[in-house]
Formats: structure tokens, sequence, C-alpha cells
């Protein structure tokens, strides 16, 4: 390539990401705002210093890049040299951060609901998926000698004394996002009645503005008191862990996750329960006696902060859950992973003169039912046969695609996920004849889908398609040993580690069916539904297949093929999310029809997935 050709492409690169990226999400936070009924931000003073500090920590963060990368900030033309300046040396991902920041400052400043809270995190999901997915993995390739090291990192797993700049960060870390959460919750969800329960009655007066200040006090102690580096990493990474899953559980559901807010004073800096059973946990491991201690002055704080919170039953017992899982983080991990693996290898299949069943179908089979089930619960009888319908064509569409991109003499009957989306389409056109709402069926339809995906994943690692590429941590990785297993008999990575991508899908899903359920409960429109069903899916599949291993799928200009496909996915959602139109009210009349469209489905896919004719060499004919 001539040096005119790469610097028009250089040019066209800076384009699209400094002008056409940035104006289409102004455009799309335009439209979507009277779709966001959540409240604004009001500080002029704050949007400016947002902004300000945002553009020039980009500014920043180009500079060093240049001066001491030599190059710019462009995936397709890197850095020639790794750069440990700048703000590099404070952080990682200066730029990305910086754009972040600006774009709240730039919302919060024009007022606008949408771009703060939908435009803003989902292109900071974005970023973190363009990370996690090209670029993490491109500058290991690049620099395999070198590694990110910044002063703001965790301190590392040692068992190693930890200095002052350790403990800093960790509590910095912690706090930030503590305040963070709390903030968010609050501003959008603090009003939210509790489900259940009340505060906490003692029986001496605990109403003082300042005694959640002796919580703060507790929580600030902890980095000073742990004395080892691991211990403090333990303590930050399982604090970051309970607050996201706090956060979350709290924005989606705040009648059950956003009691343990005060009241009245304190709303920033309270501090949950579970955060100091975290504490506690790690005092503990360092010396019983100090953990004893500590554990008796939180018993008595924790008891304090339950007559603030708005509900004593659910603040506590949600924490205890919390606790439970960002304590048991790793070992829920490794269960998670082990049973995937086993699963990976429990191919089962049963001959009957030409025809074969697999076990895998029933995975299938099973989700197919399930999400028909569920569908039919929201939107009644009425919509059985159209989600029926909808179920068969999809699954005729994800056929026909993988087998024009993957098919060949080894693969006879693969599918594919981007068909089913193009399915879409024709079920739509095909159930809008037959006189329903295809509106009402898109939603609903994708409320389910992520868990309907999610169940079948399951298929895929006993298929041993959508697998992973090798990895060389035993603490991530799985094996496939079984002889049917594509793994074995198509990428011949028999016994190799792999990333078990599968997995990786399956927590994504999980959590992404929560997202839309909650918006569907909401009454937010099917098209915003099917708009973040897209935009939600398509950015972790970008991430997913950045660590898959299938030797069949082609790479186009550094991208797997489906990274690409994801790409155009989120495009698609952002547009779908602009769709006007008047929600429609549903009367879910559950009832025999859809039970048998249930079973009808289930059986229907679990046929089309797990029987074959294993003798015949004909298109469609063999599953492996």
């Amino acid at each position: 390539m001539n040096k005119t050709t790469t610097q028009i492409n250089k040019t066209l690169y800076a384009i699209v990401f400094l002008i056409i990226i940035p104006g289409m999400l102004w455009g799309w936070s335009k439209y979507t705002e009277d779709l966001i009924n959540l409240p604004v931000i009001e500080s002029t003073l704050v949007g400016y210093i947002l902004i300000i500090f945002g553009v020039l920590l980009m500014i920043w963060a180009m500079y060093a890049l240049k001066k001491y990368g030599k190059g710019l900030p462009m995936n397709a033309y890197p850095p020639q040299r790794f750069v440990t300046n700048g703000p590099y040396h404070l952080f990682r991902h200066p730029i990305y951060w910086g754009f972040g920041i600006l774009m709240v400052g730039y919302f919060i400043l024009t007022r606008s609901a949408s771009g703060l809270w939908l435009v803003t995190p989902i292109t900071i999901l974005a970023m973190i998926a363009l990370v996690m997915g090209y670029e993490a993995i491109d500058l290991k390739k690049r620099f395999p000698t070198r590694s990110i090291t910044t002063v703001l990192d965790l301190p590392v797993k040692m068992n190693e004394t930890a200095g002052i700049r350790a403990r800093l960060v960790s509590f910095c870390w912690v706090a930030t996002s503590l305040i963070l959460s709390n903030f968010i919750i609050d501003k959008l969800v603090g009003h939210t009645a509790a489900m259940l329960g009340k505060p906490l009655v003692l029986p001496f007066p605990t109403e003082n503005q300042y005694l959640p200040l002796l919580s703060v006090l507790f929580i600030m102690a902890i980095p000073f008191v742990i004395k080892r580096k691991d211990l403090l990493r333990t303590w930050a990474i399982t604090s970051l862990i309970a607050l996201g899953i706090s956060t979350f559980t709290a924005l989606l559901y705040p009648g059950l996750g956003a009691q343990y807010l005060p009241l009245q004073h304190g709303v920033v800096y309270y501090i949950p329960i579970f955060l100091m059973l975290l504490s506690i946990k790690v005092i503990f491991k360092q010396s019983k006696p100090l953990g004893i201690l500590f554990g008796l002055v939180a018993v008595a704080l924790m008891s304090i902060q339950l007559t603030l919170s708005r509900s004593a039953v659910l603040h506590l017992g949600s924490s205890i859950i919390i606790f439970l899982l960002a304590d048991n983080y790793f070992r829920i991990w490794v269960f998670l992973r082990k049973g995937a693996e086993r699963i990976a290898n429990s191919w089962q299949e049963w001959v009957f003169g030409k025809v074969r069943v697999i076990n895998h179908g029933f995975y299938v089979g099973f989700g197919t039912f399930l999400g028909i089930l569920l569908t039919g619960s929201l939107v009644g009888d009425a919509y059985a046969w159209a989600i029926l319908i909808f179920a068969f064509v999809i699954i005729v569409f994800s056929a026909l695609w993988a087998q024009i991109i993957e098919g060949s003499e080894k693969l006879k009957r693969p599918y594919g996920y981007y068909g089913a989306l193009v399915g879409i389409i024709f079920a739509s056109f095909v159930v809008w004849v037959m006189g329903y709402n295809v509106w009402v069926i898109i939603g609903v339809i994708s409320v389910v889908m992520p868990w309907v995906q999610g169940i079948g994943r399951f298929r895929c690692l006993v298929n041993g398609c959508c697998h992973g590429g090798k990895v060389d941590n035993p603490d991530i990785g799985i094996k496939y040993f079984h002889h049917r297993s594509r793994v074995c008999g198509i990428s011949h990575l028999k016994g190799e580690l792999l990333h078990p991508t599968q997995l990786y899908a399956m927590l994504w899903l999980f959590l992404v069916g929560f997202i839309l359920f909650s918006l569907y409960n909401n009454d937010f429109s099917s098209p915003f539904i099917f708009g973040l069903y897209l935009i939600l899916t398509g950015i972790g599949r970008f991430v997913e297949e950045a660590y898959r291993g299938e030797v069949q799928t082609p790479i186009i200009k550094g991208l797997r093929l489906y990274q690409w496909t994801a790409i155009l996915s989120v495009l698609i959602g952002i547009i779908m999310t602009v769709v006007h139109i008047e929600v429609v009210e549903i009367s879910s009349d559950f009832g025999w029809e859809t039970i048998v469209s249930a079973f009808i489905g289930g059986l229907f896919t679990a046929f089309a997935m797990g029987v074959d004719f294993p003798n015949s060499n004909a298109r469609f004919s063999r599953l492996v």
C-alpha cells in the first residue's frame, strides 16, 4: 500500500471516529429523548468541568501516543512502540476514559436523559468490548514481551506487605465505585417503595445524621489494616463485584435492590452491609483475633445501618446474598467451568435404523419449549401459534445461513445465529399476513431470546461448535475429548485447553435477559426492546467471537466475520431504538394453546438440531 493510499485511509478513519460516530451518538440521543423518562443532572458547572477534563485527557493521551509510540490512536494503523508514558503511566486506556467523561459532561450540560442514561452507558460498553475483543489481543500479539502496569492498577496477588500506594489505590477504586453506585441508584430509582419490610427499630434513638459516618470510617480503615497485597486485592475485587451486583439489581428491580439506601441523610456515602461483611471476611483471613474485634464493631454498625435503611429485611437479605456471590466468585466460576467441561464431553447418541438421535438436541428443544411458554405467559394464547410459526422460520433461516457460510462435506447441517436474525424479517412478514401485530411478537421474543440462546449454548458445548481458541490458564480453559465433537473432528484441538466461549455467552445472555425483561415490565416499546437486544447481544458477541477458535470462520480485515456482523447488529439496534410506535395493551390469558405450541416448537427444534441421518451425504442430512 503506497503512502497516498495510506494517508487517505487514515483520514477516512479519523473522519469516522472523530466526526461520524460522535455525530451518530448525538443524533441517537436526540431521537430517543422522549423515550427515556429518567431524571437529568442539572449542573452547568459540572458539565463544563467534565467536558474540559475529558478533552484534555484525550489530547494528552493522543500526544503521548504520537511522541512516544510514533503513531496515532488508530486500530488499523497502531503506534509502532509500546507506550507507558504520560497518562498511560497512570491508568489504562486514557482516551476511552476521556471520551466517556466528555460524554457524561456534555449530556449533563445539555440536560439529555437519553444521552446520559442510554447513549453513554452503551458507548462505554462498546469501548470495553473493543478493548477486550480486539485491542488487548492485538497489543499482546504486537508486543508479546510487554505487559501493562499502571499506577492505578490493583495490587498484585502476592504474599507481600502492601505499601501506601497499594492501599490508597484499592481504597480509591472501592470508594469511587460506591459513591457512583449510590448516586446513580438514588438518582434513578431512589423514590421506589420497598416490596416489603421497614427500618429496624432499636430501643435507643438512632436518628442522627452523623451516625452513617461511623460506617464510612470503618470502611476507610480496612485497606490500612490489611497488611498483605493478596488480601488487599481480594478485598478490592470482591467489593467491586458486590457493588456491580448491587447496582445491577437495584436499577432493574429497585423495589428489591435499592432498599439499603437511607431515607434521609448521607445517601451518597452510605455503606451497604455487604461491604462490611466482605471486609470482616478479609480481616479474619489475616488475623482471627483482629477479625473478631472488627466483627463486633461491624455488628453494632450494621444494626445502626438497618435502622436507617428503607427496609431492614431486604437490606440484610440482599446483602447476605451479594456477600456470598462476591466472596465466592472464583469458586462459582470454577464450578461453572468444570460443569461446562463435563457437558462438553457428554455426547451420547442412539441409532434407530437410518436415524440417529443425539442428546444435545434435548437442550435446544427444552430451550424452545421454555421460550414459547414464557412468551405465551406474557402475551397470552392469542399469539401462541404466531410465536410457533416465528420459531419455525427462525430455525429454518439459521440453517440456511450456516449452510452458505460454513456448509461443507463435514458440516452438512450447521446452524448460524445471524441467520436467525435474518429469519426474523421473513417471519415478521408471515405473521403480518396472518393478521397478527408483528411488533408485539418481536418485542416479547426479544425478551426471552437471550435465555433461549443461553440454554442453546449447552448444545454448542456438546456439539463442539462455537468453541474457543487456545488458552494457557487452566483456571479458565476447558478440554474436549469426545471424538464426535467438532473440536476434535474439525478443529483438531482434542485435549487442548480452550476458552469456554459458550459459557461466556451464557453468562452475558443471562444478564441481558434480565435487562430486557425489566424494560418490558416498564412498558418500553417493542422496537426499543428489540433494538437493545441487538445492541447488547452484538456487543457480547463481538467479545466472544474474539476468543473463538473455529477454523472455518473467515477473518476479514483483522476481525472475524461474526465480529463484523456483531457491529452491524449494534448499528441496526440503534436504528430500531428510534422507531416510535404506540405501546399495545396485551391480555396475557395463558392457556392450553400456548402449552401445545410450546411442545410442538420444542419437538421441532429438538428434531432439527438433534436428529440426523448419519449414513447420508445429502445436504442437511448430517449434524456431524
